[in-house]
């Protein structure tokens, strides 16, 4: 199905708590064509309903559980879970394959290459790398692309003013761009994967830290 067969609008569906980095993903996204309904992040089934009243189907699910604002809730276990429920509840309403596929993204942090005084965050991140990589091999026959974009902290996230972990001769990551990446920047690159055009690709993972990710020790 081509771009010009497709109907519109399109439907994007945005799992969240409610963070600066999800308000620029729906920004962006609306002012593209999109219809942007916000859900939590761990939606009651009632919430599910009200969100699908009137609605055929769905065309792209973001699932942004805050990793770039500094949660100290935030466990690896409860990530998951909560992306797979959300998953579950809303792979009968995702647009089929025949009818041009749809678009799963979740929204992470550079983290998952490891740092020292952030480790829950560091293993939500890595863990939704792992549980995003084994629904696209799960979904792709459904013509379903999932993949994620991993962040630095944007401006105005507190995770930017901690400082030197303790102990360590580290420094919290910079990019090497002369600006600091803004949530702006991860929006803009959420919707690339939310295009039409990028059905081709799933089960990937894409920086948006202006280079940051290079100088991990694990990325060499």
């Amino acid at each position: 199905m081509t771009d010009t067969q497709l109907r519109y609008p399109r439907l994007a569906v945005l799992a969240s708590p409610g963070t600066a980095t999800s308000k620029a993903v729906a920004d962006r996204l609306q002012s593209t064509g999109w219809v942007v309904k916000t859900i939590s992040e761990a939606p009651a089934p009632e919430e599910i309903d009200a969100l699908l009243a009137g609605q055929e189907t769905i065309d792209g699910l973001i699932y942004e559980p805050g990793l770039l604002d500094g949660s100290t809730a935030i466990s690896a276990g409860s990530v998951v879970d909560s992306m797979l429920k959300l998953v579950n509840q809303l792979r009968p309403h995702l647009r089929p394959r025949a009818d041009g596929g749809a678009r799963i993204l979740t929204i992470s942090s550079r983290d998952g290459l490891g740092w020292p005084n952030r480790p829950h965050i560091a293993a939500a991140a890595g863990a939704l790398v792992a549980v995003s990589r084994s629904l696209a091999l799960q979904l792709g026959p459904d013509g379903v692309t999932v993949n994620v974009v991993a962040a630095l902290p944007p401006l105005g996230s507190v995770l930017r003013d901690a400082g030197r972990p303790a102990g360590t001769h580290l420094r919290e990551p910079e990019p090497l761009t002369p600006a600091p990446v803004t949530a702006e920047d991860i929006a803009s690159t959420s919707e690339f994967f939310l295009d039409t055009r990028s059905g081709y690709i799933t089960g990937q993972v894409m920086y948006c830290c202006g280079g940051a990710s290079l100088l991990s020790s694990l990325s060499v």
